[in-house]
Order: C-alpha cells, then structure tokens, then sequence
C-alpha cells in the first residue's frame, strides 16, 4: 500500500477505540498476507504507511488493539472477521428508569476502553439522577450514556483538570451547563446574555478558579431571578403608583377653575 492512499477504517472501531486504532486495524487487515509477523515489524510498518499520525500514538494504538485481541500474528487465525459490538437498539421511546443499567454491549464497549469501573459507576449515578429530573423520553438511554461517559472520562484526563485557571475572553461554558440552566427554565439565548459581563467581571478580578461552569450557572439563575423581579415590580408600579402632575402643587391649590362647572342656582 502506497503512503496515504486508499485510507480507510471501521466506523464502529473508531467510536470505541479511537481513529488511530481503527486506521492500523484496517492497514493491519490489508497487509496480512504480508511479512509481518510480529508486533514490532507492524510498527515499523505502520509508522512508515501513516506519517501523519504520532509514531507513540501508533504504539500505544496497536497495544490497545493487541489487549482486546483484535490483531493476531498467526496467519491460521489471523483471517477472523474484527466485529465490535454496538448496544442494541431499541426503537421504543421512553423514560430513564431510577434503576436503568446498561446493557451487557455497552458495558463490553466501556471495558475496550481504559475507562475505569468506579468512574463509571460513579457517573452513572450522576446520568441516572439528571436524566430522571428531566423527564425526558428517548428510545436507547445506552447510546446516550456511551457519548456522556466519553465525555466525562475524557474531561477528567484533561491535561487542566485539578489545576486552577484564569478566565479568558474566548472561554465558553460546556454544554452541560445549558442543560442544568434549562432545568430552571432558563434558555440557552438568555443565559448567553450574561456571559459576556461574567467574562469581564472575572477577567478583571484575576481570580482562578477550576469550576467556571458552576460559576457561570448561579451567576446566571442569580441575575436571571435579578431581572424577572425588576420586571414584576415594574408591573406593580403601573397599578400603584399615582399618574404624575404636570403642575406643582401651589399652582394647583390655587386653581380654582373646577368650582365654575358648579352652578349654585
């Protein structure tokens, strides 16, 4: 195979394992008949035919690939079909349950990962508990906690996590926020009116801190309650308050112009 041509990889790898891993599977596949009967000669090989990828991610990519037996250098069995399981689907749509599990495929899918166990059972109390308090209805609750436990792992390995920074003009709250906003009934356009002056205020402190989103949602459901006050008592003041006179009150108690219309007679 000529250097980055006719590149291809399993869509289904690529979400469980990485794009990495799903590349040097397939390349794996292709070039079996080949000489490479080791996991050694595939690196050589592979860092050669993918320049454009880290020759460590390449590594790294191949043990994972070894770890769940999905490459074999025995050319008896090195013919297997390379199949990853996706959760079952399951049209009908409902509510979470209090007690939802995930199904056997989606945790196989976790364990190909290097998610660990108590992470996820930590989180997915935390899926349970949010998506009950929503109340909302969709038709495979596996595929949805799949997409949030990759996200959550990965922002737990972010290089920043633990560590406490500045805020910046280009900082942006996640879209988790948005939900937890949208539980109070505040909508994305509104909470996004307050954004920019919560940017300056912080900016200008200086303060670092490593929970901006929870910042930036009571700063939000603060002003938001805030304004939907101001907005009452503005109301009220149409009904309580008196008109406003357009003469001063001398003037008026000298006016005697509203004792003509009265005829003694």
């Amino acid at each position: 195979m000529e250097k980055g041509e006719n590149l291809s990889f399993s869509k289904e790898v690529a979400e469980t394992l990485g794009l990495e891993c799903a590349i040097i599977l397939n390349l794996f596949k292709e070039i079996e008949s080949s000489d490479i009967s080791s996991q050694d000669r595939l690196l050589a090989y592979a860092v050669n035919a993918l320049p454009f990828i880290d020759p460590l991610k390449i590594k790294k990519s191949i043990d994972k690939l070894n770890q769940f037996n999905l490459i074999d250098f025995d050319k008896e069995s090195s013919k297997k079909d390379y199949v990853i399981k996706k959760p079952t689907k399951n049209l009908e749509s409902r509510q979470i349950d209090p007690d939802w599990q995930p199904s056997e495929d989606t945790l196989e899918i976790v364990k190909m990962t290097s998610i660990s166990n108590d992470f996820m059972n930590l989180k997915l109390k935390e899926f349970r508990i949010y998506w009950t308090e929503r109340g909302q209805k969709k038709n495979n609750w596996n595929i949805t906690f799949l997409d949030f436990i990759r996200r959550e792992w990965a922002k737990e390995n972010n290089s920043n996590k633990g560590l406490p920074y500045t805020i910046n003009e280009k900082w942006f709250p996640d879209e988790d926020v948005f939900d937890i906003l949208n539980l109070s009934d505040i909508s994305r356009d509104s909470a996004l009116k307050y954004l920019r002056e919560f940017i300056l205020y912080w900016k200008d402190k200086g303060a670092a801190f490593t929970t901006w989103n929870s910042k930036f949602i009571d700063h939000v459901k603060r002003r938001h309650m805030i304004n939907a006050n101001m907005s009452n008592n503005e109301k009220n003041k149409e009904y309580i308050e008196p008109g406003k006179y357009t003469k001063d009150f001398k003037t008026r108690k000298n006016d005697t112009t509203w004792a003509n219309e009265i005829s003694l007679d």
